[in-house]
């Protein structure tokens, strides 16, 4: 039934809970794993080429340093994708990853259905009704978008 899963991880701790939930899926069903990363240029990555508070200022000083900072994250996030193969590897399931940019929801759907993914298996962080609003939710829109099976792992609250 589920011979290819899609395993979206983010940059959370929490990403070990739904990897692990996922392998395990995916040893049951003897199936093979996609393991999806996706850089969302709208996520809270810590940095922005902006300086200077109220009235930012866009330099070349500035635009350099974002653009080291943003591949150095781009980096840490195929470094962790490939640790998590490695673990997929031990368990004796077959992998691929795959780090893409963009919108996570409309990635995560996109790949999906480009991959012909028979399952999605996702986290789900427990936002304020305020932050869904503003914000969205990524599993939301997955669940209603996806071309597949979503599995959606419960998340403590931030």
């Amino acid at each position: 039934m589920f011979k290819k899963i899609l395993l979206a991880l983010g940059d959370s701790a929490e990403s070990q809970e739904i990897l692990t939930a996922g392998l395990t899926l995916a040893e049951k069903l003897d199936a093979e794993v996609l393991l999806l990363h996706v850089v969302n240029p709208m996520s809270s990555t810590g940095f922005s080429p902006l300086v200077g508070g109220m009235f930012p200022i866009v330099n070349d000083v500035a635009i350099e340093q974002y653009t080291k900072e943003w591949h150095e994250y781009e980096l840490r996030g195929i470094a962790q994708l490939q640790t998590y193969a490695t673990q997929a590897k031990d368990r004796g399931v077959r992998v691929e990853v795959s780090q893409n940019f963009g919108n996570s929801g409309s990635m995560i759907c996109e790949v999906a259905n480009n991959w012909a993914a028979d399952a999605i298996v996702m986290g789900r962080n427990q936002k304020s009704m305020l932050s869904e609003i503003f914000l969205g939710s990524t599993s939301n829109y997955v669940l209603h978008h996806a071309p597949c099976s979503v599995m959606v792992i419960q998340l403590p609250a931030l």
